[in-house]
């Protein structure tokens, strides 16, 4: 065995072998290892889309909207994600009854093995309209969508509120999660807010006149603008529970994500992250959090909490924006 002999200032010899020296690093780098890993593997997240059957102008047909579900369901397929999809049901029907190709969409979701939930029958502002009013929009979210998805024995079980509203009085919020409650929902929280819909109008607007190189632009900066996103609500989460929680990233079905969703979906996988169903994430006691937090902003959860404990501006700085160059685009006619 190898010696390393060393000397003391004051002459004492002490002799030890290298393959102690070796078995020291080597436990170091093992507990580095495992520690780093372990941060890792917490990185888990859910998508969620909203406003099936889609919001877009660029696939402005029934037949379009079918064709751009089936890229962005296709996107999970193959990078394996339980995404959810919320539906509002009022955009399933032409001229007043159930069109099949919207219909064809949520077959579409549902034979892909993912979830759809209640978006409300049509997206109304929870702030501006009465509780009964309210109330009934959410029972309306299940016309179409609740038969089909439990004809195929699968749960009805998750309430998206539109706008991330849930009433500007602690009546109107009391009233509504007691509803959710007997009629078996669970609330679906966001804690990634964004402005993807922004994006996607630029990105529209450019296609429709024929500018790709524009619509290009538009999405090398939804991406970086996304992961910005991320990278922003991880930092809180660890400020407010002291590690990372299981995040809910919102998106809508729209046309940059029929294009850039699998694009995304590498960018969070190089990033560590490892996609669950919402169920999973719920499951995650931080989302048993109180949220006090009364008013008409449609905020995230995670600011929904950190309110609720107190926390002031400093908290909330460096939010990431959508590029001027986009905010403009989108605001074309």
């Amino acid at each position: 065995m190898a010696t390393v002999v060393k000397v003391r200032a004051n002459n004492n010899i002490i002799i030890g072998s290298t393959n102690q020296a070796f078995k020291l690093r080597f436990r170091l780098f093992i507990g580095f290892w495992l520690l780093t890993s372990q941060l890792w593997a917490q990185k888990k997240i859910v998508i969620t889309v909203d406003d099936l059957p889609g919001v877009t102008s660029y696939y402005r047909t029934p037949d379009g909207r079918l064709i751009m579900n089936q890229k962005l369901v296709r996107h999970f397929q193959t990078h394996r994600v339980p995404a959810i999809g919320f539906v509002v049901s009022q955009w399933l029907y032409r001229n007043g009854a159930p069109d099949p190709n919207q219909v064809n969409v949520l077959k579409l979701w549902l034979d892909a093995g993912l979830e759809l939930g209640n978006h409300t029958f049509s997206h109304k502002d929870y702030t501006v309209i009465t509780i009964p009013d309210y109330l009934d929009e959410v029972m309306g979210g299940e016309k179409i969508v609740k038969p089909l998805v439990e004809q195929r024995g699968k749960p009805f079980r998750f309430f998206r509120h539109p706008f991330l509203r849930k009433g500007e009085t602690p009546a109107k919020k009391d009233s509504l999660e007691r509803f959710l409650v007997q009629h078996n929902y669970r609330e679906a929280p966001v804690t990634v807010d964004n402005y993807d819909f922004l994006f996607s109008h630029a990105y529209d607007n450019a296609l429709l006149k024929g500018d790709t190189a524009s619509a290009a632009e538009v999405g090398r900066q939804y991406l970086d603008y996304m992961t910005a996103y991320v990278r922003y609500y991880e930092a809180q989460s660890d400020s407010l529970f002291g590690r990372p929680i299981p995040q809910t990233l919102l998106t809508h079905a729209n046309t940059i994500n029929a294009v850039y969703m699998g694009d995304l979906l590498k960018r969070l996988s190089q990033s560590g992250y490892t996609f669950i169903s919402l169920e999973e994430a719920l499951n995650d006691g931080a989302y048993r959090s109180k949220d006090g937090y009364i008013g008409k902003g449609g905020i995230s959860w995670m600011h929904r909490w950190a309110l609720t404990q107190g926390k002031k501006g400093a908290f909330f700085k460096g939010e990431p924006e959508v590029p001027a160059m986009v905010t403009k685009l989108a605001e074309e006619k």
